[in-house]
């Protein structure tokens, strides 16, 4: 345990300074203090912490509660034992206290235990988290989910993994798409891929990065979640974000929200004939574009005809001769 606890005070040589619990283990006062801290252990050892357990509450009510269950002496504790008890090697722990990290992880219910692993979120959503901190349960949490089940989509991959238009062999796809700046739900849909491991495929697509396939669904708003099901896709409305909704939407309450048949993807010639269509509507220069296209194709058509028409007569005129 030393040797786990001490690789946090290789901070020292990186001038980052935070303050300890009893047993050693780091309390941080916000989010980036946090995640600057990790990123410093983890580029300093690598090797000796992979994964990073956090506990984190948000006002002094719900420090309380953490003080009264003894929740700090089972995370010392799970810690001290995660690799003969777990298999779990170098995981360390810390404590955070910040009234927006649950906002921000579109979290509710305090406190919040999440995993770190290579910097990836997880958030615990086992039962009544408040009322009962029991290691074995957090321990096969842990042990469970050292690796993430998000399927991460892409432009180029989406269709053939999918297979959304065909609604073939894959099975069900429940989707994020995001923008890099929306709110963070990472934390949750992590854990609701852990949580339908077995029924769906949870994946992710950024569409920052992948902007053919918002414009293939139609996108604008900053994040979507949908269910695309024997060829049909449901969008998620509710105002619920949590693990629990979400999981009821994908295997459940779908049946009652509006679906659209889904429509194969642009092959790359209807690509470039929607992009042609679409600046011919949207640029200043497209009406007179198309006037003179329309004047070429028309003066075209009219050489053509009068072409064809006097070589008809020059025919005609041979075999009067």
């Amino acid at each position: 345990m030393r040797l786990r606890l001490g690789v946090f005070l290789t901070l020292i040589w990186h001038c980052v300074t935070y303050q300890t619990d009893e047993n050693g283990i780091p309390v941080f006062t916000s989010k980036a203090e946090m995640i600057e801290t990790m990123n410093a252990v983890t580029s300093e050892d690598a090797s000796q912490v992979k994964t990073i357990i956090v506990l984190a509450y948000g006002n002094d009510k719900c420090e309380k509660h953490v003080e009264s269950m003894g929740m700090r002496q089972v995370m010392f504790e799970m810690v001290t034992h995660s690799e003969e008890e777990f298999g779990v090697t170098g995981l360390a722990a810390a404590f955070l206290k910040d009234k927006d990290f649950g906002k921000s992880h579109s979290l509710k219910h305090c406190p919040h235990l999440i995993l770190y692993r290579n910097g990836r979120p997880i958030v615990y959503d086992g039962d009544n988290l408040h009322l009962r901190f029991n290691r074995e349960d957090i321990g096969h949490w842990i042990s469970s989910n050292l690796k993430s089940h998000v399927e991460h989509l892409s432009d180029e991959t989406f269709e053939h993994l999918t297979q959304a238009s065909t609604g073939s062999t894959t099975g069900d796809w429940m989707i994020w798409l995001h923008k890099s700046t929306c709110s963070d739900l990472t934390a949750v849909w992590e854990a609701l891929a852990s949580r339908l491991k077995y029924s769906k495929v949870v994946g992710e697509v950024d569409i920052t990065l992948n902007p053919k396939t918002a414009e293939r669904f139609s996108l604008t708003e900053c994040q979507s979640i949908l269910l695309f099901r024997h060829g049909k896709r449901y969008t998620y409305t509710g105002d619920a974000f949590d693990v629990h909704a979400l999981a009821n939407f994908a295997e459940v309450s779908y049946k009652n929200f509006e679906y659209k048949i889904v429509k194969p993807p642009l092959s790359p010639f209807d690509e470039k004939v929607e992009q042609l269509t679409n600046w011919l509507k949207t640029s200043e220069y497209g009406l007179i574009t198309l006037i003179a296209v329309s004047s070429l194709l028309f003066s075209g058509i009219l050489f053509l005809v009068c072409q064809e028409s006097q070589q008809m007569a020059n025919t005609a005129e041979k075999k009067d001769k």
